[in-house]
């Protein structure tokens, strides 16, 4: 007994030696460092000793980034702010009815942290979510997470997705943020009351050109609940995309630990905090083999996804092998709920990384739950590609044109309608793009309006064309209700990605005033839609994959369908609009119809 018990206290701490390696070497802070780490060696505490050591001997390569430049962690913090934060964690350990069944090393991941992200240094979080974000008491752990993440009201604005990670005070003043400001604020808020969590992100989807960030509790078990990254109950799943990757930011160190500025490594690698979760989520995956020789830690192998600025790696290999390669299917939820022709997979280039940019190792290559395949171009066999799109039409997008499905445009001669006709039913979802419809009658009107009946109402353009297809000049008029709403302008601005899109309990309408009474040849309209249908207004080049993006030449659209000659087969394309807009995809051009990737 007496053994055992001295064994027991003896218990080696595996971060004491690395967290005074830190300490000692540490150029700016030292001091402080030590200082944190003997008050609790002589605390006598050995458990907060470790998760002292813990916090020390993990902080390289924790930064947060002010007036432009890196602030790493090691060079600022102090002493009594770690202290503070870690008290109130260990009180979490007495006073929390979901920590019960943890072990001491999840408790150090995933309560302890002082930190989520990148996001600026603050330490009051931890005393001040549990007085804002309060779940009932007796909710078991799921049920009190959802609770707390549909108290997380954050306005996510489109505008600050490029901005900066915001401090925890910001964002309680602001009330606003982007995806990943959301993801770590639900983090602390979880973690504050007790609930272990993790910051876990998709650094890319494998069908859009952007990523994502969202919440997973751990459980006990070490599986994930994971959350949407929301305040409201939607019907959509966490992953609304093909994911190409999903990791955890860990405080631990993982692999090798940071390699700094080495520009010979993806920065997405360089701070050593990443741990792949792929598995634990309900996606598709598999293990990717790529032949090339010489891989190494410098210059070593990746997977990258597409993006029209350069191939972006989202997976690294020291061995050519790469485990747990997404497929992009979501075995929750249906392909085609995310875009009409999307391709059965997802597609990668084996890049190596040098002096900041990919460079192809190989042929891309479609990976799916069935089969891993490369894209190889036929060369000698060419083909006429007739385009619609640059980007794959998205359901969301689809489902916004659908608004307009009952809606009617009506002509009359009076200011109030009263003697209105019907003109053109829209009985069919429109295309998502500007149109035009043929009136059913050639008879002259001085006014014309498209309604909807009461319901969602939504449109992003409207314009009149006379009998030889110019366009006729008018008066906007907007009903009643809208009379004092300046959105309802988008209607009449010429841009199809503005709208006016509002919830009605009754009809309304927006019009134009000719003037005098004119036959109206064609009426133009588009619903809300992403501007991503080949336009005839703008000029395109087609690319195609061969090493690198070759040129298939310039063309001007003359329509709403772009031909191209001599484009060889099973070739990986790309379209890009050279007079606007940022969202394109690559395709492949299979049985007379695009294939996204």
């Amino acid at each position: 007994m007496v053994l055992a018990l001295f064994v027991c206290g003896c218990t080696s701490n595996r971060y004491e030696d690395g967290a005074w390696e830190v300490a000692e070497t540490s150029a700016t802070n030292g001091e402080e460092l030590s200082r944190f780490l003997e008050h609790y060696k002589d605390s006598g505490d050995r458990e907060k000793y470790e998760a002292a050591c813990f916090l020390v001997c993990n902080m390289p390569g924790k930064y947060s980034v002010t007036d432009g430049r890196p602030i790493y962690d090691v060079d600022v913090v102090k002493a009594d702010s770690l202290v503070r934060s870690l008290e109130a964690s260990f009180a979490l350990r007495e006073s929390s009815p979901y920590l019960k069944d943890y072990s001491f090393g999840q408790f150090l991941e995933y309560i302890l942290p002082y930190r989520v992200a990148n996001e600026p240094l603050e330490y009051g979080w931890k005393e001040d979510c549990p007085n804002r974000f309060v779940p009932e008491k007796g909710m078991g752990i799921k049920e009190a997470a959802d609770a707390v993440n549909a108290q997380i009201k954050l306005d996510l604005s489109p505008a600050s997705y490029g901005d900066l990670p915001q401090s925890y005070s910001s964002l309680m003043k602001n009330g606003f943020g982007k995806c990943d400001d959301r993801t770590a604020l639900l983090v602390m808020a979880l973690r504050a009351i007790g609930i272990p969590s993790a910051y876990e992100f998709v650094p890319q989807w494998g069908s859009s050109n952007n990523g994502h960030s969202f919440v997973s509790v751990i459980l006990p078990d070490g599986s994930v609940y994971p959350l949407q990254n929301t305040d409201k109950a939607t019907g959509d799943g966490y992953l609304s995309r093909k994911p190409t990757k999903i990791y955890r930011k860990m405080y631990e160190l993982q692999g090798g630990g940071p390699s700094g500025n080495d520009s010979s490594v993806p920065e997405l690698f360089r701070y050593g905090d990443l741990l792949d979760v792929t598995s634990l989520h309900r996606v598709g995956f598999r293990d990717v083999e790529i032949n090339v020789k010489g891989n190494g830690r410098k210059g070593g192998l990746y997977l990258a996804a597409f993006l029209p600025g350069g191939w972006n790696p989202v997976a690294e290999s020291h061995t050519g092998l790469f485990k747990d390669v997404s497929t992009g299917t979501r075995l929750d939820m249906p392909e085609e709920s995310e875009a009409e022709g999307l391709g059965n997979g997802v597609v990668y280039l084996p890049v190596r990384w040098n002096d900041g940019r990919a460079e192809a190792v190989g042929n891309p290559v479609i990976v799916s739950d069935s089969t891993v395949r490369e894209i190889i171009p036929d060369t000698a066999v060419c083909e006429t590609v007739r385009l619609l799109r640059k980007y794959p039409l998205n359901a969301r997008i689809v489902n916004f044109a659908k608004l307009m499905v009952m809606g009617r445009f009506e002509g009359a001669n009076r200011a109030d309608f009263s003697d209105a006709e019907t003109i053109y039913r829209i009985l069919d979802t429109p295309e998502c793009r500007m149109q035009r419809a043929v009136p059913d009658t050639d008879k002259a009107f001085r006014y014309v309006r498209y309604i909807r009946p009461k319901g969602t109402f939504s449109i992003a353009e409207l314009s009149l064309y006379g009998s030889d297809g110019s366009p006729v000049p008018f008066r906007p008029m907007v009903c009643e209700a809208l009379s004092e709403d300046s959105l309802a302008n988008n209607v009449f601005d010429s841009d199809p990605l503005t709208y006016y899109q509002t919830g009605g309990g009754i009809e309304l309408w927006v019009g134009a005033d000719m003037g005098r009474p004119t036959v109206v040849g064609s009426i133009g309209f588009a619903p809300r839609n992403d501007d991503n249908a080949v336009n005839s207004h703008d000029s395109y080049e087609l690319f195609w994959w061969n090493g690198g993006w070759k040129s298939l030449g310039v063309r001007a659209a003359s329509s709403d369908t772009l031909v191209y000659e001599h484009v060889p087969e099973h070739a990986l394309l790309w379209l890009r609009d050279l007079t606007r807009g940022r969202e394109e995809r690559p395709f492949t051009y299979e049985n007379g119809r695009q294939v996204w990737w």
